[in-house]
């Protein structure tokens, strides 16, 4: 009587057990939905200021890898702006060698070598880290960087 009396408790902790998944499964898709970019959609800035250059930091949506973790992305010191899956910023920049990077638990980074008049792109991504993910920086071809934003939102820049 007493095996059968702790394979019922067991049920029922199991069931417990389910209706706290199912609670946390709905608040993991309702914080998800508020991460994402919810700006304008992109539209490229056509009238670069006269001795600078334009820079694209982007990350495209990857469905749910990552799609809880934004973060900064600098310029060198400045803050540019905070990151989130599908958007975007733009950075106006003197010319020269410029490093755009990004920090959780690791920094990222890339130099570029910055030409006034010319447009550069930097595709940001996540990849696993030990507590937190990681984003990762790369430079892209301006072709490959133009089809890749079309979909991105704007994210305020600071």
């Amino acid at each position: 009587m007493g095996f059968i009396y702790k394979r019922k408790e067991g049920a029922e902790q199991v069931k417990r057990y389910r209706s706290t998944g199912y609670v946390l499964l709905v608040v993991m898709i309702s914080l998800i939905g508020g991460c994402a970019s919810t700006g304008p959609s992109f539209k490229g800035i056509t009238d670069v200021p006269q001795g600078k250059g334009l820079v694209y930091v982007y990350r495209p949506s990857m469905g749910f890898v990552g799609s809880i973790l934004s973060f900064d992305v600098y310029a060198g010191a400045d803050n540019i702006g905070h990151l989130y899956p599908g958007g975007y910023l733009s950075y106006f920049a003197n010319p020269g060698e410029l490093e755009i990077w990004a920090k959780t638990e690791s920094k990222s980074s890339v130099t570029i070598d910055v030409k006034a008049g010319e447009i550069q792109y930097v595709k940001a991504n996540v990849t696993v880290g030990v507590i937190v993910g990681r984003p990762l920086l790369n430079v892209v071809e301006p072709m490959i960087g133009q089809k890749q934003i079309a979909d991105c939102k704007q994210n305020a820049s600071k």
